[in-house]
């Protein structure tokens, strides 16, 4: 009866740290709609009218973004009906992210059992402005649920959510090789990629009937957007950089001076810098739980948020449901960075000047972030080569 009682409480307990969380976000379902719910809607009724997706209907994500985007289409007149729709969608993901997060405190004691939970939240909340009208809550979910899927042996069910996820939003796939080569390691290979083979059918299917490549061609055209590492500096320094702060087609840039070679020189660093994350990520971790794989899955979506070219303020999210998992007494050291970048995030968008240049001070607090993501991409890089160094000993002792 105790243990029962116990249970209950905790169980109790939970209920009310969620309810408590989510109450201050559900008036942000009404509030103004933000930038680009006006494109999920458009496309996604353009869809389901019978026009072609990437041929007639202008669209930059990958086909399951639109999959996500029809049912709140589906039963939507205007772009508010829309709004709410869609919002209480992305509500229902943001509720079981918290659950699975919750779910990590069985397996820890005291304070440090709800720390992934409250790191996560915090975050959220001080994103309330676009958290419920910009679906990146999404592929987020989806990348969570493949690291904690791996951490319990469910390969099929990684592999499965990780496909989703990248064909959501691309970014996932910086986790394919960790993926696979974890799910090898405890041959389970086989199930991870059934598992991807099963979520990547339609999406193939997909690829087969609609033009995707345009897609690629908008990505490929895009400058130095105002929030990445590169722009913010150049931004910092606009007397000697001689940028200026554009609207470009999908988001705010600078553009002129020594832009265009900055935009190259921050390709090729974001490049290399993020394909060396994923080897980098393979390497091997003995410790059983979440907490030492979502390490390694941190490191690359770190690396390719931190150096790239592109920024916008939802791609914390990528961040934050990883670095969560690394909110325990062994490892909190690996997410400080991150995390304090997300939550600064919230100073810098929205903000005064956005639109046309942020203020001095405002700059400076968003280069700041951009050091601290760089910061902390630089733990993440020598723990883990520390890591590989113990493993390499360790095997040549034997």
């Amino acid at each position: 009866m105790a243990d029962g009682g116990s249970g209950r409480a905790q169980t109790l307990r939970r209920a009310a740290l969620l309810a408590a969380t989510m109450l201050p976000l559900l008036p942000t379902l009404r509030a103004h709609a933000v930038g680009d719910l006006p494109v999920y809607f458009e496309a996604a009724r353009a869809w389901l009218s019978g026009q072609t997706p990437y041929a007639e209907v202008q669209f930059e994500y990958p086909p399951y973004a639109l999959l996500v985007f029809a049912p709140a289409a589906l039963v939507s007149s205007s772009l508010r009906e829309f709004q709410l729709a869609f919002g209480l969608e992305l509500l229902l993901v943001d509720v079981a992210i918290r659950i699975a997060l919750l779910a990590v405190a069985r397996q820890r004691r005291g304070l440090w059992a709800y720390a992934p939970f409250l790191a996560y939240a915090a975050v959220a909340q001080l994103q309330a402005f676009w958290l419920y009208k910009r679906f990146d809550l999404i592929p987020a979910g989806l990348t969570l649920a493949a690291v904690l899927a791996l951490s319990r042996g469910a390969a099929g069910s990684a592999g499965a959510a990780l496909i989703a996820g990248i064909g959501t939003k691309v970014y996932p796939l910086v986790l394919a090789p960790l993926g696979l080569v974890h799910s090898a390691r405890s041959a389970r290979a086989g199930r991870f990629l059934g598992g991807a083979a099963l979520a990547a059918a339609p999406l193939a299917v997909l690829a087969l009937l609609w033009p995707l490549g345009r897609a690629v061609g908008f990505h490929s055209a895009r400058g130095l957007q105002v929030e990445s590492l590169w722009a913010s500096v150049l931004w910092l320094l606009r007397g000697w950089s001689g940028v200026q702060w554009v609207h470009a087609a999908a988001s705010y840039e600078v553009q002129g001076g020594v832009a265009p070679l900055v935009l190259q020189l921050s390709i090729g660093v974001w490049i290399v810098g993020t394909a060396g994350a994923v080897l980098l990520s393979l390497v091997r971790t003995e410790e059983p739980g979440s907490g030492p794989l979502a390490a390694r899955a941190l490191l690359p979506v770190l690396a390719l948020v931190a150096l790239g070219p592109v920024f916008s303020p939802q791609y914390v999210l990528w961040i934050a449901v990883l670095a969560a998992l690394l909110v325990e007494p062994a490892r909190w050291k690996l997410a400080a960075a991150p995390l304090a970048a997300a939550l600064l995030t919230r100073v810098t968008y929205p903000a005064p000047g956005y639109q046309t240049g942020l203020s001095v001070g405002l700059t400076l607090a968003l280069v700041v972030r951009n050091v601290l993501l760089v910061a902390g991409l630089a733990v993440l890089v020598l723990s883990t080569w520390h890591a590989r160094t113990v493993l390499v000993r360790c095997t040549d002792g034997d």
